[in-house]
């Protein structure tokens, strides 16, 4: 049954729905509902509802009477309560004397609703006289019984919240019954704890025990009668009952407080009084098992039975480790305490003699080390054996099997004495022996055999040499070789040296050994470019075929790794080996100086921009590789990366002048004319269209695919191939551009065409120059917008890669990012070049409204609504229009809503925020914002120096805030 305490009338409800004036009609109604297995509300969730049903009744009728919102808490002082409120707290302590008046359960409530409750408790039972919390007189002659034990449920309910608010997480906060944590710690100050305790204290001393109100106490009113009570109707409680709750919640106080004398005596008063009991009508409500483990923690008596060894583990560690060595005898025989505690006892003992902490009998380290040894040994655990060759002392060790030995089982026994034989064999304590003769009781544990065997034994073996070795290399058998083995030894140290000298040895011996193979054929990893390897399998077969072979394999190998100066000096290396000659060797000479000319510029390009190369002897050098007009040409790749590093290197005149015999030297030679009109023109110049007209094409869409045969689905797939091939040339160049200049110029054309085929102004990025290029293109509709924003993000992200700080591409890539809707990543870059350019906030932030307001779109677009407001004043003319909105009209939000508040300096968004907290009923939130409105640095009298200083300090904080949740 879901109870429903809304209006009648004003949304559809299901028929089984119960209503709140259900249970005034119907005298039975609410028993039923509590006396089911599971209700549904409980009993405190009903008690809560009845009490957010009062709050609610009560605002209405200020908000007719004034107008105006009202505080809870001034609703429920001095007024007069309608009938259905007053039958409302009538039906919430029928509720609580269900439950017999479980301050658990009550607890579980909010603060003000148990506060509510209580004071309601305390009216009715003295003759409807208003109770105010804390306020309450404790006198005991003339009070009514009923009172009495309203006054006694008081007291232990607010000793328990003492306890629990330290304690525990007690406050719950929900519904709109709220209370200030001043007016807690006014309800639970020390001098009402002192009353509370001294009125309890009286009440163990009392001759007449006040029975426990029952649910058929309260009557509930009706049309004819007013309010009503059965008081006769109570239950008893025996003075056993009584005695042995108090005393418990007393002990249970007194614990908490570090007071363990009083605890002690209470919890022994709690124990006499709760066997004394004959039974228990539900006043009673701690578990008898928690109340022994409180007297153990006291040190009080339990049940007379003997403590637990643990427990005189403990008991011995707190006095000192006195009779510390029995404890242990006793368990090796029962194993009760863990090994840990017993090793963990070893340790403390250990480091408190070392520090010099205490003094204590000389062998008492040793006696319980060896304990420790006969548990781990009858346990069969590993957990102590390794320490166990550290202990030397023969004498003690048999000391501690003797006083075990007598209690053990014979299985026990059989492990004992055949550790025993172990030690003893393998002479770890030489000593062992002879102590073990001259011990009556341990010497009965051998026979005769026993001890002839052990004498007997020579456990010394041999280690054979070949073990001690620590080399992997192959075992020198003399014997009988093994060709074969031999060679791929060989060949493996081969494959693993990069040493010069070692391959050259290597390549010997393997020539010597295996004759009529090659070397060719053992790494498949070992590739070499076309042209190389047709001039070395040119060459003569013989020692400078292999050598020449396996050395540009390992230099290139180690430009594959990024180990530069390796490649470079294998390359050198082999270069000085075949000298000046004619013929194949002259050619295969200039083949590696190109080779290394390419691995000069790869490593360039991988360390810009703090590559250690000589970047003008590079440009000379790839200027004369691509002028050579000799009949052995540099291979395709070379050429390109001649052509990339030049255009990085900034010789945009030689690319813009050089006869264009490359297919990549097109694209080259027109980004470098852009570069160059772009520094000579300095930006006030539309560039040239030659690199957009080549780079367009590659964002065509594919055209459609003819249904009339084979000819028109052939033309589809070549033209298909035809884009694809020519945009993979042209990101392949782009991955390689490295100058700041070039880059800008590639990241504008991209940025331009990202704008014209978006076609949306909301949305266009910016980027410095992206005004010099083309303003529309014919047709747009037959370009790929997904292309051009992946290649725009792709290059930018790579340029970021290499200039990390720019500001510029940091923006462009939140408005990219913003533009596709991932505002959380946009968010991100904003921040970053924010960061960057107002130096971690440490400078005022200037005015930049393109960013300011696309972070205010993104955070809406997040559900971050405080976070927008808050932007909204880092514009250089607040809008306030926006602010008002978003604050107006959020019904859910995902930042931290008020903790921002002290990041607003801006004292219109502060009132509006105060005004629609006021109208929402969200007091905690508009007690904050009055806070900060009333701070002294946001005075409008101030001069505006202190407001401009107030402004950018928490301009900083904001943005710090945003940054760790946005960037870090």
């Amino acid at each position: 049954m879901d109870v429903d305490l809304l209006r009648p009338g004003t949304v559809p409800i299901a028929p089984d729905t119960v209503l709140w004036f259900e249970f005034l009609l119907h005298q039975d109604l609410l028993l039923s509902h509590l006396q089911k297995s599971a209700p549904d509300p409980t009993p405190t969730e009903l008690i809560s509802k009845f009490s957010d049903a009062i709050a609610d009744t009560l605002r209405n009728r200020f908000e007719a009477e004034n107008g105006d919102v009202v505080t809870v808490e001034s609703m429920h002082d001095n007024i007069k309560h309608p009938a259905k409120n007053m039958a409302l707290k009538v039906l919430s302590l029928k509720v609580a004397a269900f439950i017999k008046w479980d301050l658990a359960q009550i607890r579980s409530l909010p603060f003000k609703t148990q506060i509510h409750l209580l004071q309601d408790l305390l009216y009715f039972t003295n003759d409807k006289t208003t109770a105010e919390i804390p306020n309450i007189d404790a006198k005991r002659e003339g009070e009514p019984i009923p009172y009495l034990f309203a006054l006694v449920v008081y007291h232990r309910w607010l000793l328990n919240v003492t306890m629990h608010r330290i304690t525990s997480n007690w406050q719950m906060r929900m519904g709109n019954t709220e209370i200030s944590p001043p007016e807690e710690n006014i309800i639970c100050s020390h001098d009402n704890v002192r009353k509370t305790v001294e009125f309890l204290t009286s009440a163990l001393s009392w001759d007449d025990v006040p029975s426990m109100l029952t649910f058929e106490c309260f009557k509930l009113p009706t049309e004819t009668n007013d309010l009503e009570f059965d008081w006769p109707c109570s239950q008893p409680i025996s003075k056993e009952e009584f005695s042995a709750q108090l005393n418990y919640d007393l002990g249970t106080f007194f614990f908490y407080k570090e007071d363990y004398n009083s605890a002690r005596e209470h919890f022994s008063e709690c124990l006499s009084s709760f066997r004394a009991m004959k039974n228990n009508n539900g006043f009673v409500k701690f578990n008898f098992n928690v109340l022994e483990v409180y007297v153990r923690a006291c040190s009080g008596p339990t049940d007379g039975s003997k403590r637990s060894l643990l427990e005189q583990l403990n008991l011995s560690i707190v006095n000192h480790y006195m009779g510390i060595t029995t404890i242990l005898q006793q368990d090796n025989v029962y194993r009760e305490i863990p090994l840990a505690h017993r090793i963990g006892l070893e340790l403390d003992i250990q480091g408190a003699l070392s520090s010099g902490t205490f003094t204590v009998a000389r062998d008492l380290l040793c006696k319980i080390r060896a304990l420790n040894i006969v548990r781990c040994v009858l346990d069969q655990k590993p957990t102590y054996q390794s320490s166990c060759s550290s202990f030397k002392n023969a004498e003690i060790l048999v000391w501690a099997v003797e006083v075990t030995w007598k209690a053990l089982n014979e299985v026990d026994k059989k492990t004992l004495k055949k550790y025993l034989t172990d030690l003893i064999l393998k002479r770890e304590m030489p000593d062992l022996l002879s102590c073990v003769q001259s011990n009556e009781t341990v010497l009965k544990i051998f026979d005769k055999s026993d001890l002839q065997f052990i004498r007997n034994a020579d456990v010394q073996v041999e280690i054979p040499d070949s073990l001690h070795k620590t080399s992997w290399t192959l075992y020198d058998f003399t014997r009988k070789r093994k060709p074969k083995l031999e060679i791929k030894q060989l060949e493996q140290d081969l494959i693993a040296t990069y040493d010069h000298k070692e391959i050259r040895d290597l390549l010997k011996k393997i020539s010597m050994n295996q004759l009529g193979s090659s070397v060719w054929n053992i790494n498949p990893q070992w590739d070499l470019p076309i042209p190389i390897q047709s001039v070395l399998k040119s060459l003569p077969r013989g020692f400078l075929q292999d050598f020449g072979f396996v050395m540009m394999a390992k230099a290139r190998e180690q430009m594959l790794n990024k180990v530069w100066n390796s490649s470079l000096e294998l390359m050198l290396i082999l270069d000085k080996e075949l000298g000046s000659g004619n013929g194949n060797i002259g050619k295969l000479s200039r083949l590696i100086s190109w080779e290394i000319l390419s691995v000069q510029i790869t490593q360039l390009l991988e360390e810009w921009p703090k590559s250690t190369i000589d970047k003008m002897a590079l440009a000379n050098a790839c200027e004369v590789c691509l002028q050579t007009n000799e009949s052995v040409l540099p291979r395709t790749e070379i050429t390109e990366q001649c052509v990339l590093c030049l255009l990085n290197l900034g010789r945009w005149e030689f690319l813009v002048n050089f006869d264009k015999r490359w297919p990549s030297f097109e694209i080259t030679s027109a980004v470098a004319l852009a570069c160059q009109e772009l520094v000579k023109h300095k930006g006030n110049k539309k560039l040239s269209k030659n690199l957009w007209e080549i780079v367009l094409p590659i964002f065509s869409l594919p055209p459609q695919q003819s249904k009339r045969g084979n000819s028109g689905s052939s033309v589809f797939h070549d033209a298909q191939v035809q884009i694809t091939n020519l945009k993979n040339s042209i990101m392949a160049i782009f991955s390689k551009l490295r100058d700041a200049t070039v880059l800008t110029v590639v990241i504008s054309m991209l940025a331009r065409l990202h704008n014209i085929l978006k076609d949306e102004t909301s949305l266009e990025v910016q980027v410095d120059y992206v005004i010099l290029w083309p303003a529309v293109i014919s047709n747009a509709n037959s370009y790929s917008m997904k292309t051009a924003h992946d290649t725009l993000s792709q290059v930018v992200s790579q340029a970021l890669q290499y200039y990390p700080t720019n500001v510029p591409w940091l923006r462009l890539m939140g408005d990219v990012n913003f533009a596709n809707g991932h505002y959380n990543v946009s968010l991100k870059y904003y921040l970053k070049s924010l960061l960057i350019c107002n130096d971690y906030f440490n400078i005022p932030v200037r005015h930049d409204d393109h960013v300011f307001r696309r972070m205010i779109k993104c955070c809406v677009a997040l559900g971050c609504n405080t976070q927008a407001a808050v932007l909204c004043q880092f514009l250089e003319e607040p809008d306030y229009v926006l602010a008002f909105r978003i604050l107006g009209e959020q019904k859910y939000c995902n930042d931290a809503v008020d903790a921002y508040y002290h990041c607003i300096w801006d004292t219109n968004i502060l009132e509006y925020l105060i005004h629609v907290h006021n109208k929402r009923g969200e007091y905690q939130r508009r007690k904050c914002a009055t806070q900060v409105i009333g701070s002294l640095e946001l005075n409008s009298n101030n001069n505006e120096e202190i407001q401009r200083e107030a402004s950018n300090s928490r301009k900083s904080t904001f943005l710090r805030a945003l940054c760790k949740q946005y960037v870090f």
